[in-house]
């Protein structure tokens, strides 16, 4: 665990902030390099994923401080502004990324669905840099395990002295394929949606999945469930509706 890339004075650069943007850029290059194979204009790409940054980021730290209220509170009081530095749930920042998504379309004129699936196959390119930030900083670590291929964290992390399941490298992985899934479907998907919402698919039952050998989120659900778990169980279920009713509006349109 190593979450300083480098240091000048008091300016302090994190690994998990180099690798996010790292990430980010990655993600628009392919998304331009697609648009561009689709006629539409690159212009559109990066006005968009200006807005997906900021609101991405926004709706992350927003869904943390609610789903984890009293940690916020308590890490607050004791680090003030500080404490926004750290704490962010994907799943937050993916809900708000949706919605500016459909809004900008529907301002531009252009199939929301056909803009979503455009940027879908880049997204979880995006999120396999930000696991290795993760990584890096020492977060979204696994429960402790024996496995020949454990982390081990230095003294002042909550697993220590145990090795822990590496669940962000897991993900990283797992985030690689769906991105080398969806960028050969793209081209083959038979209506508009259909590559965002098999992504969504794919991801809640990793998410899911991965979340029962996770060492640091709270379990307050039924079945020792996460809040993860259960938002990638209605994020599945919303997922098989609009791949059964998207192709029959199309047809019916």
């Amino acid at each position: 665990m190593q979450p300083i890339a480098f240091q000048y004075g008091s300016f302090v650069v994190h690994w998990y902030g180099v690798l996010v943007a790292c990430g980010f850029l990655a993600g628009i290059w392919m998304t331009a390099w697609r648009a561009r194979r689709q006629n539409i204009p690159t212009e559109l790409v990066f006005d968009l994923s200006l807005y997906l940054l900021i609101f991405g980021m926004l709706g992350g730290k927003l869904f943390y401080i609610i789903a984890y209220w009293q940690d916020f509170q308590r890490n607050f009081s004791r680090d003030g502004f500080n404490a926004l530095r750290s704490g962010f749930v994907f799943y937050g920042g993916f809900i708000c990324a949706v919605v500016v998504t459909l809004w900008y379309a529907r301002r531009h004129g252009i199939q929301h669905w056909r803009m979503a699936d455009l940027f879908t196959p880049a997204l979880p390119l995006g999120h396999a840099f930000g696991r290795l930030g993760c990584f890096a900083e020492g977060c979204c670590y696994g429960e402790a395990t024996a496995l020949p291929w454990a982390v081990h964290y230095p003294a002042s992390h909550p697993t220590y002295p145990h090795g822990a399941h590496p669940t962000q490298f897991y993900e990283a992985v797992a985030n690689l394929a769906f991105c080398a899934v969806l960028s050969w479907f793209y081209p083959r998907r038979k209506f508009d949606g259909q590559v965002f919402w098999i992504y969504a698919i794919l991801y809640a039952v990793m998410r899911f999945s991965i979340e029962f050998i996770r060492g640091d989120n709270p379990r307050h659900w039924p079945g020792q469930l996460t809040n993860s778990q259960v938002t990638a169980l209605l994020w599945l279920v919303a997922a098989v509706i609009f791949l059964w009713r998207l192709p029959r509006t199309r047809t019916t349109s």
